[in-house]
């Protein structure tokens, strides 16, 4: 039986989970943001933080205190595990463009 009192056993599925959620929806933003209107994809990027740690779902549910450095952690290296290799691509193909002389 999982104890749901220990911040362990708590916060870390709760931030792979996060932070797969999180990451999926990044490489989706990311993809559009070369497809459509970089701006409104901008914006939606920085929205992102929000769903992290605002939506009341998290303060409310959880004791926040206890749960937010292994929260924050596995969610972190969740996140970067899933986006890194993308956002590289990303950053090469925008140096690319930026470096090619007309």
């Amino acid at each position: 039986m999982l104890d749901y009192s220990d911040p362990v056993t708590v916060g870390v599925p709760l931030g792979i989970l996060v932070g797969l959620v999180s990451g999926a929806a990044f490489i989706i933003f990311l993809r559009a943001a070369f497809l459509r209107d970089g701006i409104k994809t901008a914006g939606s990027l920085l929205s992102m933080p929000a769903s992290w740690f605002g939506g009341g779902w998290l303060t409310e549910v959880f004791d926040l205190d206890r749960i937010l450095s292994w929260y924050v952690s596995s969610l972190a290296i969740c996140f970067l595990a899933i986006v890194a290799y993308p956002l590289l691509r990303a950053v090469v193909r925008i140096g690319n463009e930026v470096g090619t002389a007309n």
